[in-house]
């Protein structure tokens, strides 16, 4: 497992929000940066399941989301109150990494986030989940069918990808007060990485090298960072 460098005392905590639509690839992507890098995981899919929020009986009551859907949506905000109160009960513990996997499509919800990096001395930093293949997305909805039970199996109903998808606002301009947030992009069918807005040298070389193997340097190299 690779670690953020540096004395614990003076390293400021990084919080990693992960960003994009239904069956891009975020949970499957953070899992892999929490392997990778430790810290915290926090996924919207296990808030729901703790708030007794059932999204196929929500495709069943909304008929499709084509109806009752503003009872749906203040659900949905409850939940990432909820995360939003989570990561504050890490950072506040003196947690030094959060990995936040939801869509957070909405530009409010991700202010939000930054607003609470502000207050609390964290970094944040987004990772953004995308898969342009339709056809790769219906096979991945597809694989879902079936294994509702599963937290992250949950969105299984094209439905739910036509509400969120009409919420959705691209990550491309973040900033948290003055200061712009560094993103990538990440393409979860090809493994495809490119920064848009690059962090710091030695945060880069952390999440390049958790989702880009073949990248990371030897393990003295990051030491001397």
């Amino acid at each position: 497992m690779i670690r953020l460098t540096g004395p614990p005392a003076s390293r400021r905590a990084l919080v990693v929000l992960m960003c994009g639509l239904p069956a891009a690839g975020k949970t499957t992507t953070a899992e892999r940066l929490h392997a990778r890098l430790g810290g915290v995981l926090i996924r919207s899919c296990d808030v729901y399941q703790e708030l007794g929020i059932s999204l196929p009986e929500w495709v069943r009551r909304t008929r499709g989301f084509t109806r009752d859907v503003a009872a749906y949506d203040q659900v949905r905000d409850a939940a990432y109150a909820r995360m939003l109160s989570l990561l504050e009960r890490h950072l506040t513990a003196g947690a030094k990494l959060v990995t936040m996997d939801a869509v957070h499509g909405e530009p409010a919800k991700r202010r939000a986030i930054f607003r609470v990096c502000a207050i609390l001395g964290a970094d944040p930093l987004l990772v953004w989940c995308r898969c342009d293949d339709q056809q790769e997305i219906e096979r991945r909805i597809m694989m879902r069918r079936g294994r509702e039970a599963d937290p992250a199996c949950e969105a299984s109903d094209h439905s739910v990808l036509d509400h969120i998808g009409r919420l959705w606002e691209p990550p491309s301009h973040e900033r948290c007060g003055s200061a712009a947030i560094p993103i990538c992009t990440y393409d979860t069918q090809v493994g495809a990485f490119r920064w848009l807005r690059q962090p710091g040298p030695a945060v880069a070389v952390l999440i390049e090298g958790a989702l880009t193997p073949r990248l990371l340097p030897p393990a003295g190299r990051l030491a001397r960072r």
